[in-house]
C-alpha cells in the first residue's frame, strides 16, 4: 500500500518537529503545536510538557514546520474534501516514548483552539493544548 501526499506531508511535519533545535534537547513527554489559519493568518503556538506536570510555552524554531503545515492544509483541501473547504486549525501532538503523533482538524470553529482570555497564567490555554499523556 502506497503512502498518499497527506499522510506523507504529516510524518514531514513529525520528523521536523522533532529534529527542530527547540525541541531536541529537552526531558518533554508531550508536545501540543496548534496551526491556525483562521481569519487570513499562518501562525502557531504550542507548549511542551514535562513529567512532573510543568510545561513551557514552545514553537519550532523558524518557519520550515509553520510551511509545511501550510502545505498539508492545501494538500488536504485537494484530497480530502470535495467542496475544497480548507481547515481553520489543526492541533498537532507527539508524545514520548514512542514519538507517537496524532493531529486533529477543526473545519467549523476558526477559534476552537485559540486562546479565549488574555491572563498571565496561560495554564488554562495550556491544558486545552495538553496530549494524552
Amino acid at each position: 500500500m502506497s503512502i498518499n501526499r497527506c499522510d506523507s506531508l504529516i510524518l514531514e511535519i513529525g520528523s521536523l518537529i522533532i529534529d527542530n533545535a527547540r525541541y531536541t534537547e529537552d526531558k518533554w513527554i508531550g508536545l501540543a503545536l496548534m496551526g491556525n489559519f483562521s481569519f487570513g493568518q499562518e501562525r502557531m503556538s504550542g507548549y511542551v510538557y514535562y513529567e512532573d506536570g510543568d510545561f513551557e510555552a514552545r514553537t519550532p524554531k523558524g518557519f520550515d514546520v509553520l510551511d509545511k503545515v501550510g502545505e498539508l492544509r492545501e494538500a488536504m483541501k485537494i484530497e480530502r474534501n470535495p467542496d475544497g473547504k480548507a481547515w481553520h486549525q489543526c492541533l498537532i501532538h507527539i508524545t514520548k516514548p514512542g514519538m507517537k503523533i496524532n493531529v486533529m482538524f477543526e473545519y467549523d470553529d476558526p477559534e476552537r483552539w485559540t486562546s479565549k482570555r488574555i491572563s498571565r497564567d496561560m495554564s488554562d490555554y495550556a491544558a486545552l493544548l495538553k496530549p494524552p499523556i
